[in-house]
């Protein structure tokens, strides 16, 4: 299957990706003339686009489904040769942990002056909150490490 894919992949997901794109063209140019006879206030009510969106969908599911079954193939092909990528997975993910269950919840001060706009849409919950402050901390811990990484391989290249 890996060597098919190595060799057909591209057409496979070129040609897929152009079938779809036809199928949506045709029921959109099929169905033009009836949604531009549609009031204004009706055009947002019609199902002429959803060929398109469908297929996208579609699409976006296949590729992931293709990542995650490819990459746990690749990981337990050579379950030896992938440690380095798992221990980071895992210290990645003891850090999001970490800055997860420190992030505050309480939307008072941070927020305080987009809360009107929030507000209108229904709010934030605490435990949305605390997901994006601990992603943001995270984040910040990662590019911390990355610049700490990359002055000390520069001093360690200087003195060799």
């Amino acid at each position: 299957m890996y060597k098919f894919l190595v060799a057909n992949g591209q057409r496979l997901a070129f040609g897929l990706g152009i079938l779809i794109t036809a199928i949506f063209l045709f029921s959109v140019i099929g169905g033009l003339d009836q949604f531009n006879e549609l009031p204004d206030e009706d055009q947002a009510t019609t199902s002429i686009f959803n060929a398109g969106i469908s297929g996208a969908i579609i699409l976006i599911v296949i590729a992931a489904v293709a990542l995650i079954a490819f990459g746990l193939m690749q990981v337990l092909s050579d379950l030896k040769g992938s440690m380095k990528g798992i221990i980071g997975l895992v210290v990645l993910l003891v850090i999001f942990f970490i800055a997860y269950s420190t992030a505050n919840g309480d939307a008072a001060a941070e927020i305080a002056p987009i809360s009107t706009a929030i507000e209108k849409v229904g709010g934030i919950a605490p435990g949305n909150l605390k997901f994006i402050g601990g992603s943001i901390i995270t984040a910040m811990v990662l590019v911390g490490t990355a610049f700490a990484s990359f002055v000390l391989a520069e001093i360690i290249n200087f003195f060799k």
